[in-house]
């Protein structure tokens, strides 16, 4: 049986962005990250694996997943991410919990870029 999530568990302050539609200087149609707007989550670690890459690299993959209320985000854009400690978690879909109403699940994979702190 699943643990239920309680408004107590949602520790994690995080920001949420989308992709919008703006206008340059040369009056063309350009699209840009805004902020969509801020919330409480619960971040859970999910997976992780590590792959060598070419040139010596490693590729580290690793999933969350956050809880929220359904409230927060009415509409889910299929561009969307959050920050959290300064690090950008692209959401790569969500669900909604059944056997709870009010609340939603969104999976999520971390993006580490060189040299960002990680805590």
């Amino acid at each position: 049986m699943a643990r239920q999530i309680s408004a107590g568990d949602l520790r994690c302050r995080v920001q949420f962005y989308h992709r919008s539609k703006v206008e340059n200087e040369l009056r063309e149609t350009d699209y840009t990250y805004a902020p969509l707007r801020a919330a409480w989550a619960n971040i859970v670690p999910q997976s992780g694996k590590s792959a060598p890459a070419q040139g010596g690299m490693e590729y580290v993959e690793v999933t969350h997943k956050a809880t929220i209320r359904a409230s927060v985000l009415p509409e889910i854009p299929t561009d969307l991410y959050f920050m959290y400690r300064g690090q950008r978690y692209d959401v790569l879909y969500a669900y909604p919990i059944y056997n709870r109403a009010g609340w939603l699940e969104l999976f999520c994979r971390l993006v580490v870029e060189d040299s960002a702190e990680s805590f």
